[in-house]
């Protein structure tokens, strides 16, 4: 296989494969994906105590409104790029 950053004459060692540098690119947007979805629902959550404390739903509308502009796409990806990660997971060697 062909790794990045290798020389056509040094095959043996250094450098990261193709489906490597994917799996690399994916982890890291899932990862970030994880903690927005995870401040989104620390949003959710604060709209309800908010309206269940003192009687305002200011919080929640807010998130209502903006669900499907950001909640909706974020939770996708995080499931796409679970399942991208679980096609593309790394051969285990023993």
């Amino acid at each position: 296989q062909k790794r990045i950053g290798d020389d056509d004459d040094d095959d043996e060692k250094g450098g990261i494969t193709v489906p490597e540098s994917v799996r690399n690119v994916i982890s890291t947007i899932v990862t970030a994906d994880f903690f927005l979805v995870c401040a989104l629902l620390v949003w959710f959550l604060t709209g309800i105590a908010t309206r269940a404390i003192f009687h305002n739903d200011t919080i929640q509308i807010a998130f209502n409104n903006n669900f499907e502009l950001i909640v909706q796409p974020a939770l996708g990806v995080l499931m796409i790029g679970a399942g991208a990660g679980a096609v593309l997971k790394e051969e285990e060697t023993e």
